[in-house]
Parts: C-alpha cells; sequence; structure tokens
C-alpha cells in the first residue's frame, strides 16, 4: 500500500505530512484490500476568503473510492475526510462481506 500526497497553492510541511500520515495513512487496516491511498491538500481563495480543501483517493481491489471536504482548517479538512474515508470503506467492506 501506497501513500502519495500532494498540495496544490500550499507549502507542504513536515507537519502536514505527518499528520496526513498519522490520520490517513493507518486506514489500510480497515481493509486489507486497499492498493494506493493519494490525498491531495489545497488552498482555495475566494472572495477574500481562505480555505482549505482535503482530497483522498483510495483504490480498493477494482473500485476507486473518493472523497473531498472543504474547511476553514486544514486539520479539520483532514479530519472530516478521514471520516468520511472510514465510513466508505466499512461500507464496502460489509458490500463484501453481504454479497458472500
Amino acid at each position: 500500500m501506497s501513500l502519495q500526497l500532494s498540495a496544490k497553492n500550499l507549502d507542504l510541511t513536515n507537519a502536514l505530512k505527518i499528520y496526513v500520515d498519522s490520520k490517513i495513512g493507518g486506514l489500510d487496516r480497515l481493509n486489507e484490500h486497499v492498493t494506493e491511498m493519494r490525498v491531495t491538500l489545497e488552498k482555495i481563495r475566494e472572495d477574500h476568503t481562505e480555505q482549505f480543501k482535503a482530497t483522498a483517493q483510495f483504490h480498493v481491489a477494482h473500485e476507486v473510492l473518493f472523497t473531498e471536504e472543504v474547511a476553514a482548517d486544514m486539520y479539520a479538512a483532514i479530519d472530516i475526510v478521514k471520516s468520511e474515508m472510514e465510513r466508505q470503506l466499512r461500507d464496502y467492506k460489509n458490500k463484501l462481506e453481504t454479497k458472500h
């Protein structure tokens, strides 16, 4: 399983890398079929306000799970993406177990 992290309009600090790795990097334990995780962090400026967007894309077996969230704080956006991706991974696992 690999974690690819990228940033747009934002400096990718070591603290952000560590935070993403600790929050999102451990999600592969929820589903053993996760092969790749891509996380993009972005700063958005609209009408003199700054917001932060976190996007996560997980490759699970033959499926791609995707979520993105916008928040006033980058760490909050990462937390929301983590929660949403946890839910999607659990739902996908339950779907497969129910199918069999």
